[in-house]
């Protein structure tokens, strides 16, 4: 029965099931969270007299053997329910009676729909973090392994210079870490409590947010209490824009790994269990993994721009933020299961190293040619000239030295500096 419509006697209609969309299901993410939040909103209340110590204390401890029933799915969310919020309230109630239903008192779904998403984004973000420090740590692993073994440079995907795999495998891991802080600046920047300002209008009760702020571990509590409406799937649209970052490097690792596994480049491969066979042809083995891996870019962009698109409302709440759960919860799920899967990938890849050799043809010392000239006092420009009209011509780069190469690049990789910031980070999550 809804609080604002006692009398209605549809409570399956079909205008209930559009406006409870898919609530069910996404709350299952952030049922734990919500029941969180209420424990410490319960003891704003207490703090203020709503409840006793009395009415608290169970109250709480009704929270608690619902959280423990729902781990051991002894409490299910079904449709039954409106959402995760009246599931609760519900819960307390029969167990309680009438305390039970102090619970709702001094804030309304949208702080608490606010609190639980803020609490379960935090979480997994720290997830995704790990992981990102695994992968950075596969690829750095693997720059090391290879650190002065030939790899062709591309640019256009034209030969360009002579490389090292290691300058490749180390692009990423630096990226990696980039990433790592990237999200961890997101993560503090939206860690911010909205619980205490009820619809966007905050209450006229005395009600102590630094209690909540406090015991649920939050930076500060987020202030105004229209601006925490008008937060709604702001702070969530960044945080999935933090998340495309880590996309879009496993999009542009894919490719190169699409390309180098190709018969006609046979540069790397991988096991056997990222690859699967065709239907038709027995000669086929693809990287179908690998592929899935580089369209979830895509699915999160989508995500983004959706949500982009729908927090395009005037102050104050509306139903459409309602739809801002399902644009996060499932990005952060094609993040994670996408991202989990690259530390053994990138482990388990082996490089060709006699076929990378034989791709470093003449044209590409050219570049190193001109080096050779500047470095005994030839202007640039004027190397260049030079190297270029001779080109086809037999030349040696008759001894070279890449000792001064400049630091990060293919001969010079500086790994050290990329070992102490995975070190700093890990020892800060």
């Amino acid at each position: 029965m809804k609080i604002w419509n006692q009398d209605s006697k549809d409570k399956n209609s079909a205008i209930d099931n559009f406006l409870s969309s898919e609530d069910i299901t996404l709350d299952q993410e952030i049922f734990l969270y919500d029941i969180e939040a209420s424990i410490a909103h319960a003891h704003e209340l207490e703090n203020i007299n709503i409840l006793n110590k009395s009415e608290a204390k169970k109250v709480i401890s009704s929270l608690k053997k619902l959280a423990k029933l729902f781990k051991a799915k002894k409490f299910k969310l079904t449709s039954r329910y409106e959402d995760c919020h009246s599931a609760i309230e519900d819960f307390l109630t029969k167990e309680l009676g009438s305390v039970g239903k102090k619970i709702h008192t001094g804030r309304s779904r949208n702080d608490q729909v606010m609190v639980a998403m803020r609490l379960y984004a935090r979480a997994k973000l720290d997830e995704i973090q790990s992981i990102n420090l695994k992968i950075a740590k596969s690829f750095l692993d693997k720059a090391e392994k290879h650190s002065s073994d030939p790899m062709p440079g591309y640019t256009h995907l034209q030969r360009a210079m002579p490389s090292t795999w290691g300058l490749w495998f180390g692009a990423f891991a630096e990226s990696f870490l980039d990433n790592v802080n990237l999200i961890s600046n997101t993560q503090s920047w939206m860690n911010t409590n909205p619980l205490g300002s009820a619809a966007g209008y905050g209450v006229n009760l005395p009600i102590k947010r630094d209690i909540s702020t406090k015991e649920l571990n939050f930076k500060r509590k987020q202030l105004n209490s229209l601006y925490v409406q008008n937060s709604r799937g702001k702070f969530e649209l960044e945080l999935i824009g933090s998340l495309k970052q880590p996309m879009l490097d496993v999009r542009k690792f894919s490719w190169d790994i699409s390309i180098f596994f190709s018969q006609e480049f046979n540069l790397l491969s991988v096991a056997s269990k990222y690859l699967t066979g065709s239907s038709i042809m027995p000669n086929k083995s693809n990287p179908d993994a690998i592929e899935i891996m580089r369209a979830n870019y895509a699915v999160v962009a989508g995500h983004y721009a959706e949500l982009e698109n729908l927090i395009s409302l005037p102050s104050g709440y509306h139903r459409d933020l309602q739809l801002t759960k399902r644009s996060l919860i499932y990005s952060i799920h094609c993040v994670l299961k996408t991202l989990d899967l690259l530390p053994d990938l990138v482990k388990s890849i082996k490089v060709n190293l006699s076929r990378s050799s034989e791709f470093i043809d003449k044209g590409m010392l050219m570049t190193d040619r001109t080096y050779e000239l500047v470095q005994s006092g030839v202007p640039f420009r004027e190397a260049y000239l030079k190297i270029k009209s001779n080109q086809g011509k037999e030349f040696i780069a008759k001894g070279l030295s890449r000792k001064n190469s400049s630091s990060g690049s293919a001969y010079n990789l500086d790994l050290k500096v990329l070992k102490s910031r995975l070190k700093q980070l890990t020892k800060t999550k």
